[in-house]
Formats: C-alpha cells, structure tokens, sequence
C-alpha cells in the first residue's frame, strides 16, 4: 500500500499520518499492533478501504499484506 501511494520510507509515513516512526516501525515488523487512532491515521492517508483494514493490520506478516 505505501509503494502505491509513492511512500518508500517509514520516515515518510510518520510524517503523513503523525504516526511515531518508532511505532510504525514496530507495526510493520510485526512486533506490535496499531492502535484504534493509529489505524484510523494510516487507513486515511493510504486510502485503505474499511472492508480491507482488519485483515491488513491484524495480518500475521504485515509486510506482505
């Protein structure tokens, strides 16, 4: 979804969406699970379909979602 929208860098992410880079970090790694308002911030920014949101981010390897 990031490549998508032209976004290569976590860097680039947390700038968009206000998300810490440390946390989205984590996230995509799988280490930790986005919080509701996190969520709520990337679904927004990367234009994520609501239907799509639960299965992407509770995906066990975030990476190849």
């Amino acid at each position: 979804m990031m490549v998508e929208k032209g976004i290569s860098t976590t860097i680039q992410l947390s700038s968009l969406t206000g998300v810490n880079r440390n946390t989205l970090s984590q996230v995509l790694r799988g280490e930790i699970q986005p919080s509701a308002e996190a969520m709520r911030k990337l679904v927004s920014v990367l234009e994520i379909p609501p239907e799509h949101a639960g299965e992407i981010f509770f995906s066990p390897n975030l990476r190849n979602a």
